[in-house]
């Protein structure tokens, strides 16, 4: 892998991880974990100091079992200091990995480019305009999110897909690579389940057509993928059926989806949603009276009944709101901490615009464009992600899972004109 890149890349891929670093360490001297992680971090410590998997609930002031944030990270951390490490070393080791994981995002975009012939100037450039992309190298890239692990593994397994797809079967060490990518990602962002659950399915669907030591290779991997997936799993489910009696990997679902589909939502996410002044918590109280007196679990259970309520007797509503998610979603903001909203990036809005333009000449068959086959995998990550907002709200932490495809379209379909009209 590191071979194929060519020489004069190594100075710019240097300076960038320099800028990355730098990046991290002036924004956050204090190597502070995000609220989330905090969070996490506070049940961690209850539980080591005995008092179970809990965390003390802001609006009613005590400790109760809490499994709203992914699991994963909080066993991380009990075992972190265990080990007797200072938290500050695990904000240094996560800033780390991330550097390394932004570099290998840059590559394999590159070589996604390529192997949808882009020549290599034109690849390594896309590679480096993703690298400079406002989220990647500020707004989410500068800070300590695992998306910024996530990412990257996914644009390498969707590149692993693709060769697959395009006729390389995937050798053992590949396999096991895709797998760990898979499981690992989703064990950090658990939404993922469902981006990957779309895109393995897409990318067997697709290769039906295929001979079958292709498929059979593809099963091999999807399998494997499942085992680890569920193996991984397995103590998250029996965590939260001790605490909650329910097989269940998280809380939280309910709960967002409800920040969704109501009368008060805008169709993003609300920072005031559990503020007792907000109009959306007076909003959930007027309709679940019992509220205080519920599990979290219960509570995200009957948060989910009232939202698919709300969805039966509100259609027109719920439709309108489908298309002000969308155009949300395209909308050129980005993600930033404890912010209802950012302004526009000119540099975020230029990428929308020629990916809606690219799509509408692909659909236009705009001299001889089509969707291909390959197309349809890369994109699928694109289209997990809006149905993501759909189903919830449109989260810009969880659009940047659908940012390479947005950034990475219209330079393929840009190279497939240049070769038509050269040709």
């Amino acid at each position: 892998m590191l071979r194929s890149v060519p020489r004069f890349v190594w100075p710019v891929l240097l300076g960038l991880a320099l800028l990355k670093l730098v990046l991290q360490l002036s924004l956050n001297p204090g190597l502070e974990w995000n609220y989330d992680e905090r969070r996490n971090g506070r049940i961690a410590d209850n539980y080591l100091a005995g008092r179970g998997y809990v965390s003390l609930d802001p609006v009613r002031q005590v400790l109760r079992p809490d499994s709203f944030h992914a699991s994963f990270p909080v066993f991380v951390y009990i075992g972190w200091q265990k080990a007797g490490l200072p938290k500050h070393y695990f904000t240094l080791l996560v800033f780390a990995m991330s550097i390394g994981a932004y570099l290998l995002g840059i590559i394999y975009i590159a070589r996604t480019l390529a192997y949808f012939g882009v020549a290599p100037p034109g690849a390594w450039s896309g590679a480096l305009l993703w690298a400079v992309y406002p989220s990647v190298v500020y707004y989410i890239g500068a800070y300590m999110w695992y998306e910024n692990l996530a990412l990257p593994l996914l644009i390498l397994v969707v590149y692993k897909l693709l060769r697959q797809l395009g006729g390389r079967a995937l050798s053992w060490p590949d396999t096991v690579l895709v797998a760990a990518s898979v499981t690992v990602s989703c064990l950090l962002r658990g939404y993922l389940l469902a981006v990957y659950g779309l895109l393995f399915l897409v990318w067997l669907t697709l290769l039906l057509r295929q001979s079958r030591p292709a498929q059979r290779n593809a099963w091999q991997v999807a399998l494997l993928t499942l085992a680890l997936l569920v193996g991984a799993h397995a103590p998250i489910f029996l965590k939260n059926y001790r605490l909650f009696q329910a097989w269940t990997l998280s809380n939280q679902a309910g709960f967002e989806l409800l920040q969704g589909h109501n009368s008060v939502t805008q169709g993003r996410f609300m920072f005031d949603w559990d503020e007792r002044t907000s109009p959306f918590d007076q909003y959930v109280r007027a309709h679940i009276p019992r509220l205080d007196s519920l599990s979290q679990y219960q509570e995200s259970q009957a948060r989910a009944a009232l939202a698919l309520r709300w969805i039966w007797e509100n259609p027109a509503a719920e439709a309108r709101l489908w298309l002000r998610k969308t155009l949300l979603f395209f909308a050129p903001e980005n993600f930033i901490a404890d912010a209802p909203r950012t302004s526009y990036n000119i540099v975020t809005g230029l990428v929308h615009l020629a990916f809606l333009g690219t799509v509408l000449l692909v659909l236009a068959r705009y001299r001889g464009l089509r969707l291909r086959r390959v197309d349809v995998l890369l994109l699928t990550p694109l289209v997990a992600v809006w149905l993501l907002s759909i189903v919830f709200f449109v989260g810009f932490r969880w659009r940047y899972f659908a940012e390479p495809a947005l950034l990475l379209y219209p330079i393929i379909v840009w190279q497939r004109l240049r070769c038509r009209a050269a040709a």
